[in-house]
């Protein structure tokens, strides 16, 4: 998996959270950066003028949020984040490509509706696809 795999990071996400329960965003984000093999100058990376948002950080936070959207993972407060029913079947919808694509969570009515609150709020054109609005692809 690679650091900008969007696809593959939200597989990874779910996987984790069926195989260890709950977990922290910032239990995620540090087991994310060890399968991916970063070194610490890449997991500190900043936000040019933004000395306080970490790039991993943010990336890992928006697919959670977008997990979150779709149903498939829920947070617990404190106690972080735990995956549901729905991503349990997500993860066999896709245990062959091991990716969660923005396909797939569109066949879910609440991500819709959340996509299209996040498109209006941000003054977004309507996509033709979602991820790459959102990535700025």
């Amino acid at each position: 998996m690679k650091k900008n795999d969007h696809a593959a990071m939200k597989y990874q996400i779910l996987l984790m959270l069926q195989q260890e329960g709950p977990l922290t965003p910032t239990e995620i984000t540090e087991r994310l950066a060890g399968i991916i093999g970063m070194d610490d100058e890449e997991f500190d990376e900043r936000y040019e003028g933004r000395p306080n948002d970490k790039v991993f950080y943010k990336s890992v936070a928006t697919n959670e949020q977008h997990l979150k959207a779709a149903g498939l993972l829920d947070f617990l407060g404190k106690s972080g984040h735990c995956i549901t029913f729905e991503g349990i079947q997500a993860l066999m919808d896709n245990e062959v490509s091991h990716r969660i694509e923005y396909s797939y969570l569109r066949q879910f009515p609440e991500y819709c509706q959340w996509f299209e609150k996040f498109r209006k709020a941000s003054n977004l054109p309507s996509p033709q696809s979602p991820e790459k609005e959102l990535l700025g692809l």
